[in-house]
């Protein structure tokens, strides 16, 4: 009888969690491989189109051996959600993480400075730093 009782709470509570975690099961979708979420990632953001500067990002993500984003790309959050971008770039560090781990891989330890990036007519531009 006291299941009865409490069967509408665990039926609210399950709801509940089942809808948060579709939220995040929805952005993972079809991401089994690097290359799955690398693929996902371009296609998220390929408009590069902007009003202004301030909606021109760069994105950091990919794991050298010794360190470091092995990746940088630009993107406009006009269209585009900045958290799916930062979403999705993590899962790629997570894989490329956890393969440099596995393999025990080399690379080259040279720092790479973040490129920056400007809205040049109505596109996200990369521009090259002064050395």
């Amino acid at each position: 009888m006291q299941f009865v009782r409490y069967t509408p709470f665990f039926v609210t509570c399950f709801l509940l969690v089942g809808c948060q975690f579709g939220i995040s099961n929805n952005r993972a979708s079809n991401i089994t491989t690097v290359s799955d979420a690398e693929n996902k990632l371009n296609l998220l953001i390929n408009d590069k189109s902007c009003d202004a500067t301030f909606q021109c990002r760069v994105i950091a993500y990919g794991e050298r051996a010794c360190g470091g984003a092995s990746k940088f790309d630009i993107y406009s959050i006009k269209n585009t959600k900045q958290e799916e971008v930062e979403y999705i770039a993590n899962e790629i560090t997570q894989f490329e993480k956890a393969y440099n781990e596995s393999s025990q891989n080399l690379s080259t330890c040279e720092h790479n400075p973040s490129p920056q990036t400007l809205c040049i007519n109505k596109v996200c531009e990369l521009v090259e730093r002064a050395h």
